[in-house]
């Protein structure tokens, strides 16, 4: 079980988002006449953009964007990450650059089972604190569960250690 404390105190995520590392670095011709682009495009639906970074070198004509990719569900991340490179590539193109990509993926989307979300939905509200549902944007890869705790970590963090059941499922 993860603990998210990006997400509010009780909401148990029915769904988790993938994630995908994505930087391309661009090298322009030294004469090439700069312009400001948008060089990722727009994140498609379903998708959104984290930790976008943009470092250049004037000197050197060079250009790195960096950003994590993330959507929940495995057709949206495939979809925004081929968009992303398209968008690049016709960028590269039209500007006659050097082009270099990475993409790494992070985290495959996920679901919680229902047994495992009722069961805990259970345990929180006879501990005393107020279960919700609903998706997170936060991926956890390798967790079969995940529970946002803002505002009441140490609360969440006492009721995992109190629970054999859930300590297993936060190892």
């Amino acid at each position: 079980m993860a603990l998210l404390p990006e997400e509010p105190a009780g909401r148990i995520s029915t769904r988790n988002a993938g994630a995908i590392y994505f930087r391309v670095v661009l090298s322009q011709r030294p004469d090439w006449e700069r312009r400001v682009v948008p060089i990722l495009g727009e994140s498609s639906p379903g998708a959104r953009f984290y930790y976008l970074a943009h470092a250049s070198d004037a000197g050197s004509d060079y250009e790195e964007i960096s950003c994590e990719i993330r959507a929940l569900h495995v057709e949206q991340l495939i979809g925004a990450l081929d968009g992303v490179l398209r968008s690049v590539a016709a960028h590269a193109a039209l500007t006659e650059a050097v082009l270099e990509t990475h993409a790494l993926r992070l985290a495959d989307p996920s679901s919680a089972s229902s047994p495992l979300m009722e069961a805990l939905a259970r345990q929180l509200s006879s501990a005393g604190l107020s279960p919700t549902f609903g998706s997170s944007w936060v991926p956890t890869p390798g967790a079969d569960l995940s529970v946002g705790t803002r505002g009441l970590e140490e609360a969440f963090e006492t009721f995992v250690a109190a629970s054999p059941t859930w300590q297993q499922l936060s190892s």
